[in-house]
């Protein structure tokens, strides 16, 4: 079976937690990988090259409703990523969550740090900078990606292309909605895909990806290829990674106390709003309510 339900984005919103909270439910088979990227807009030039391995992310599927994938970085692939799982999964359906465009840059940038991605000694300021010296209307590309960030932020025109090829068949949701209720959250996920919620327990529900630093980077590395050794352990119990993960966070990692200054914020919210008041007008146009607080 092909996959045919798909967390298309965005980057920073929640998707790695969304993944594992539906995966729970008993009618959805998730990827044996949560980001297989079959359909980034980085590798749509070699998709036939890479079928046979794509399709092996779903192995073991047997009777349940979805198969899903979470691929955060499909949003960005625009008209061109979303004709492409069409075509692959004519009755795919597709999540898309955002979040506050600010907000999101900022944990992106955290994430980003915390991975070595970019230089260590960069602050938040620094990074704006540089993220401004990517062209706005340049195409996510992966040379510019780790300071594509701040293009990334702009939803409108991007949500058009993919409400225009899914229609009803694409979900937009918010972040906000996630952090205040994650049951919920995923409750009106699972009636929107006519799903039992009954059937995920409130107590498996809890944060996935949370970005923090680390003391050493030797320690982190060798943690990442662990995780990555046990991966098939995790899938299938990922409860068992959880003591793993709180002890390593205790002798390694530490939380980033970095904020986001005043006139940091003010800047970004003008860059951002034209595009948040068209993405506005977009999802009032179909109707859809209880937008959070940025978007207002």
């Amino acid at each position: 079976m092909n996959p045919n339900l798909f967390v298309a984005g965005v980057p920073k919103a929640g998707t790695t937690s969304l993944f594992h909270y539906l995966a729970l439910h008993p009618d959805v088979f998730s990827s044996s990988r949560k980001e297989p990227g079959y359909f980034h807009p980085f590798k749509i030039k070699e998709m036939a090259s890479g079928l046979e391995a794509y399709l092996k992310c779903f192995s073991g599927h047997s009777e349940q409703r979805y198969a899903m994938e979470a691929t955060p970085g499909y949003f960005y692939g625009g008209r061109e990523s979303a004709d492409a799982i069409n075509n692959f999964s004519s009755d795919s359906r597709v999540i898309l969550v955002l979040r506050d465009p600010v907000e999101r840059l900022f944990s992106f940038y955290k994430y980003k740090k915390s991975l070595g991605h970019i230089d260590g000694r960069l602050n938040f300021g620094t990074y704006i900078e540089a993220c401004k010296k990517v062209p706005g209307e340049q195409p996510i590309q992966k040379k510019n990606y780790d300071f594509w960030a701040m293009v990334g932020g702009n939803y409108a025109s991007l949500l058009s292309d993919w409400h225009s090829v899914f229609g009803d068949r694409l979900k937009i949701c918010f972040f906000d909605d996630l952090v205040k209720g994650k049951h919920d959250f995923v409750s009106g996920l699972c009636e929107w895909l006519d799903l039992d919620s009954s059937l995920i327990a409130r107590k498996q529900t809890r944060v996935e990806n949370k970005s923090m630093l680390y003391r050493s980077k030797g320690l982190q590395r060798v943690a990442t290829s662990f995780d990555s050794l046990f991966s098939g352990v995790w899938y299938y119990m990922p409860w068992l990674k959880w003591p793993f993960s709180g002890i390593y966070n205790l002798l390694n990692a530490k939380p980033h106390t970095e904020t986001i200054s005043d006139s940091q914020r003010s800047e970004l919210e003008a860059y951002y709003q034209g595009d948040i008041s068209k993405t506005r007008a977009f999802l009032e146009e179909r109707q859809i309510g209880n937008l959070p607080g940025w978007l207002k």
